[in-house]
């Protein structure tokens, strides 16, 4: 029977073969002139009809087409229902006997091409009855549904994803209506506030707010959805706990074709944390601003980024002066490798640790212990160095070193008197008897003379008591050596440091100049002048002596007066004149309220004037009325860096207006844009009541629509610091900032 025109393409083979099938032995089931073939072939279904026995008597070209069949009688040569597979075959039979039973059945089951391609076919299979009624065979109309299956699992698993998306985010998701309705909550929110989707639609969400922001969050989302502008707001909201957390909120409106507002989708982040991390951060800064630890921030191979007061006070540079400097152009110091390599070593190690040898800005050098370490922000690599002043231990240790180096010299020079007193006396006795009494009693004037200097290095001492002490240790007769001055008490630095320089003076005197001749002589006399501090100047004066020559090398004694001229308290001169030495010292006489106990570190440091910064400003007290937390908190930062102190941020009228009444404020910066009419008119009412100006800050559309003459000034958005600063100082009717000094951030 098959031929070629039985093939898909070809209809008038099929229906010839119905026709055939139905003349030889089927009683006439169809007759050519009941049955318009042509619709059958026209229809875009497939249509196939089938005896009661489940022979395919007839199949149109689209159900060979659909089915990939070249050859309509391969598939004759099968009953129709062993064309299903048996997955779906009892579905199929089911429906086969209901409709040769005489009922319609439908029915979707999957039944691979005859290629193997799986498809999804929705059947209705009806009965077809002779002029008697008879159920004589059945029709079956089938369509090809895979890619209506297909996209409804697609959207199926879409809305699965979306829902395991939206209840798993951290955010509490919501969408409401173009009126602001919500009609939607995710399981976070639902979770969070312990309530149900019922509760919460609508408008139901409000009882959730706090009572101090409800009325402005209501009032803002209003607006929004009435002007279909991006929602931003802050708020706490309550938990099902009973406590309140700080939300972000966001929500961006989702537009048709023709430009209305659909629907709103939005999300509340937990900001609480951030919040207090902010607030934590903000006081961390502000205890690094006032530490005197200095601590600076700066680029890899670049400039400092962060200088703080501690660094003002150590090194002399305001902020303004240090900032985008590289530290080593700046402190110059001078036991470092240079830039280049201690950089590299700092890239390599991460960590630096040591004393560093700076200089301040009045040229004075400091010494610190400094501890830098490598930072990596996105990517910047800075360097954190803190820097504890050392200075006053080094110069002790300096001082130590010189006390020392003058006892071994002092042991030497007491061997050396002790044994110019042996042979001078051996040299005058005429016995053994009167030598050891001489000696004894000149060794015993040694001793005493100690015991003095011993009190004089101690504790403040006169001054007739500490030349005569240094110079009785040498031996040399008292009536050789004149005294003339008023009486005055040195402080014990400065006794210390004239002792040393009385008996190198003594000393030499004693071997080489006016003493070591029988007629030489020492005059020493000092005057006080009155000043701030008082000064005592003292000359030393010899004549008598052997002719005087200046000495072709450097011994201890003349280094110890040349170095002593560069001590803070004391400068000192020798001038080597052919009749005898002249020396010079101008020293700081004892203040009454100066301790007593010696302090070798005490006053070496060379007082600095640090450079003033500008005016203080901590005192005003400005308070943030915002909202926006990020813009909150740019706010605060600037006010911060420029030295005022911040009340807020402040998110609703209500709060703002009892906080006015609590503390003292000098200046109210308010954002309009996140507030109504009437919230800004009850606050300028409290505002004008306590006379404290305020600030508008706002888009330039919101500032045109508000009362601008009552505000002290109007800040536009994007907000210029700058410009922002001058406003605070204006409204306040203060001098106008050094906006490079005052406003640096840190």
């Amino acid at each position: 029977m098959t031929t070629e025109s039985q093939k898909v393409g070809d209809t008038t083979g099929s229906v010839t073969n119905v026709a055939e099938g139905f003349g030889s032995g089927k009683d006439g089931a169809l007759d050519r002139g009941d049955v318009n073939w042509q619709f059958f072939e026209a229809s875009p279904d497939g249509i196939k009809i089938i005896d009661c026995d489940g022979a395919l008597l007839f199949m149109n070209a689209n159900a060979l087409k659909a089915l990939e069949a070249d050859d309509y009688a391969a598939i004759a040569r099968h009953k129709w229902i062993d064309l299903w597979p048996e997955a779906s075959r009892q579905d199929v039979e089911h429906a086969f006997k209901q409709a040769c039973a005489g009922s319609s059945a439908r029915f979707t089951a999957l039944r691979p091409t005859q290629k193997g391609k799986p498809r999804w076919w929705d059947v209705v299979i009806s009965p077809i009855r002779n002029a008697e009624g008879r159920v004589v065979s059945v029709m079956s109309i089938s369509r090809d549904v895979t890619p209506n299956l297909d996209l409804a699992d697609t959207l199926k698993r879409s809305e699965l994803q979306f829902q395991a998306l939206a209840n798993n985010i951290a955010q509490l998701a919501w969408m409401a209506d173009s009126a602001g309705d919500l009609f939607w909550l995710n399981q976070r929110w639902l979770d969070y506030t312990g309530s149900t989707l019922e509760t919460s639609a609508g408008q139901g969400w409000r009882i959730f707010h706090h009572p101090d922001h409800i009325a402005r969050v209501v009032d803002k989302w209003t607006r929004c959805t009435t002007e279909g502008r991006v929602w931003e707001d802050l708020f706490p909201l309550r938990g099902a706990d009973g406590k309140y957390r700080w939300f972000l909120s966001r929500a961006m409106p989702v537009r048709n074709a023709d430009g209305g507002v659909e629907f709103w989708c939005g999300t509340n982040t937990d900001v609480t944390q951030t919040r207090r991390q902010s607030q934590r951060l903000r006081k961390l800064a502000r205890i690094i601003e006032l530490s005197h630890e200095a601590i600076l921030v700066r680029e890899i191979s670049g400039g400092i980024v962060m200088w703080n007061r501690g660094c003002e006070e150590l090194f002399g540079y305001t902020r303004a002066q240090a900032r985008s400097k590289s530290p080593f152009e700046l402190l110059k110091p001078r036991n470092i490798p240079p830039a280049d390599s201690f950089d590299t070593y700092i890239l390599e190690n991460e960590f630096w640790s040591g004393e560093v040898h700076y200089t301040a800005s009045d040229g004075s050098d400091v010494w610190v212990d400094s501890r830098q370490e490598l930072v990596r922000v996105g990517d910047k690599k800075l360097v954190l160095e803190t820097n504890r002043d050392i200075t006053e231990r080094r110069q002790a240790d300096e001082v130590r070193s010189l006390l020392v180096a003058e006892l071994n010299h002092r042991v030497k020079n007491t061997l050396a008197v002790v044994q110019s007193i042996a042979a001078q006396t051996a040299r005058s006795s005429t016995s053994p008897e009167k030598f050891v009494l001489r000696f004894n009693n000149r060794l015993q004037s040694l001793a005493n003379a100690h015991n003095i200097l011993s009190e004089v290095a101690w504790s403040g001492a006169p001054i007739v008591d500490l030349i005569t002490s240094q110079v009785s240790m040498t031996g040399a007769d008292a009536d050789r050596i004149s005294l003339q001055g008023e009486p005055v008490d040195l402080p014990p630095q400065t006794a210390l440091q004239l002792a040393l320089i009385l008996h190198e003076l003594s000393a030499n005197a004693m071997q080489h100049g006016a003493l070591s001749a029988p007629g030489g002589q020492v005059a020493i006399d000092w005057s006080l002048k009155d000043g701030q501090p008082r000064v005592v100047e003292l000359t030393w004066r010899e004549t008598g002596g052997p002719p005087v020559a200046p000495p072709v090398g450097r011994g201890f004694g003349l280094t110890l007066i040349e170095r002593s001229r560069s001590l803070p308290n004391i400068k000192t001169s020798i001038v080597f004149e052919p009749a005898g030495v002249i020396a010079r010292v101008t020293l700081e006489a004892r203040a009454g309220s100066e301790p007593s106990l010696f302090n070798p570190g005490q006053k070496l440091m060379r007082p600095r004037v640090v450079p003033s910064r500008g005016r203080q400003l901590s005192s005003r007290r400005i308070m943030i009325m915002d909202g926006s937390l990020s813009r909150a908190l740019l706010i605060e930062d600037m006010l911060d860096t420029a030295g005022y102190s911040v009340v807020g941020p402040i998110a609703s009228a209500g709060a703002a207006v009892e906080s006015l009444e609590m503390q003292p404020i000098d200046l109210v910066a308010l954002d309009v844009d996140e507030i109504g009419d009437s919230e800004i008119e009850k606050l300028l009412d409290a505002m004008t009541y306590h006379a404290i100006p305020c600030i508008a800050i706002g888009s330039p559309t919101r500032l045109s629509q508000i009362k601008a003459g009552a505000f002290a000034s109007l800040v536009a958005k994007p907000i210029d610091r700058d410009l922002f600063l001058r406003a605070v100082c204006s409204s306040l009717e203060e001098d106008d900032l050094d906006i490079d000094d005052a406003m640096t951030e840190i």
